[in-house]
């Protein structure tokens, strides 16, 4: 079947952004009430906001970059390697995130097994998928992120006869922790470098370029708010932090294998490769075999990391690594002269960026003390 490229772009969105932050969200939903429901929304107009900014600054670049080398070109030369450091680590922390959650995931169906052997496969079937074309997994993408969708649905569809409301209400007025969804659901919405593929499969088209944006963003925030209420309206406080671990004795087995499986089969991992290796061919004249090298080892230095607590790892890439390129990125676009494609009012742009700073702030704070001391 012939797809057209802007459901292709439409497809790396959502498969970019709906990877392993949909597993924590219904308990973060569960520590904060309330503020779920209004950091969801936050990031929902924010991401929008954020990925036609983005679109504005690639729309104006007659060359190909990532944020280092925009950073460089619209901002100053000597910020490009700041901007890479952050880019890279964080996007080697998201990657983490996976192995550790992968192989949880895969130990509840086979607990005999080291998580160790998990990891090298996981690596090993991502590596596979980087080093092949673009094109490979762009069709690939398109199947699986509907099968994620339909997948997520029907989880929760099971889970309907089982719903107690009493046990979304409990919910909603638990504020232990209001800020913790700033983070979880930053890096669930996080897919802002799925915006250079976007261009790279549309171009100029700014009325398409919106609609494929707000659509995709649309359709994972409704994902995730009835995904969350499905889970906590069975489960409750019970759930654990992985929603997975909860759901396990409750659901039909090869449900719950075919979770973990499609999990696994998700191109996030290798939508953020790619990424990286656009960025090093590109912003550093790497070349294809060089890049791909280095982000092999990259990836294979991970599976000996083990950090015990995901959701403080979450909050902690997410608040300083993800919002630090948020930041350059508005930077970016305050520094622009005119803005010709999407003009979005420069106070607002401040106000995001302020909220950015804060985070970054807060996560030195708060989550490298969890994590790390």
């Amino acid at each position: 079947m012939i797809i057209s490229n802007s459901l292709k772009a439409y497809f790396i969105i959502i498969s970019t952004i709906i990877g392993l932050g949909i597993f924590v969200l219904p308990y973060t939903f569960s520590q904060s009430g309330y503020f779920f429901l209004f950091w969801l929304f936050f990031w929902f107009f924010s991401f929008l906001i954020l990925h036609l900014l983005l679109g504005e600054i690639l729309f104006r670049s007659e060359s190909k970059h990532n944020l280092p080398g925009l950073t460089a070109k619209y901002l100053h030369p000597a910020f490009k390697h700041l901007v890479w450091f952050f880019d890279y680590f964080g996007m080697l922390g998201v990657f983490l995130v996976y192995f550790i959650a992968f192989a949880k995931f895969w130990s509840l169906v086979f607990p005999g097994i080291n998580s160790f052997w998990f990891k090298l496969f996981f690596a090993l079937f991502n590596i596979y998928f980087i080093f092949k074309e673009f094109s490979l997994f762009t069709r690939m993408e398109s199947t699986l992120s509907l099968g994620i969708l339909f997948l997520f649905l029907s989880i929760a569809l099971f889970l309907l006869p089982y719903f107690e409301i009493n046990n979304i209400f409990l919910a909603l007025n638990n504020f232990q922790e209001p800020f913790l969804p700033y983070g979880v659901l930053l890096f669930a919405f996080s897919g802002i470098s799925s915006m250079a593929l976007v261009y790279d499969l549309v171009g100029k088209n700014k009325s398409l370029y919106f609609k494929i944006n707000f659509w995709s963003l649309l359709t994972i925030t409704f994902l995730y708010l009835f995904y969350v209420l499905a889970i906590v309206g069975f489960l409750g406080f019970e759930v654990s932090e992985e929603s997975i671990e909860s759901l396990y004795p409750y659901l039909p087995k090869f449900l719950t294998l075919l979770i973990i499986i499609m999990a696994s089969l998700n191109m996030v991992f290798v939508d953020f490769c790619f990424y990286l290796k656009r960025g090093l061919i590109h912003d550093y004249q790497l070349s294809p075999r060089a890049a791909n090298i280095l982000i092999a080892l990259s990836v294979f230095l991970l599976i000996f990391l083990n950090p015990s607590r995901l959701v403080a790892l979450i909050g902690f890439i997410s608040e300083f690594f993800l919002a630090f390129n948020l930041l350059v990125i508005s930077l970016i676009y305050l520094k622009l002269k005119e803005k010709t494609y999407f003009k979005i009012p420069s106070s607002l742009v401040v106000i995001l960026s302020l909220i950015f700073l804060s985070g970054i702030i807060y996560s030195l704070v708060n989550d490298f003390k969890h994590l790390f001391l």
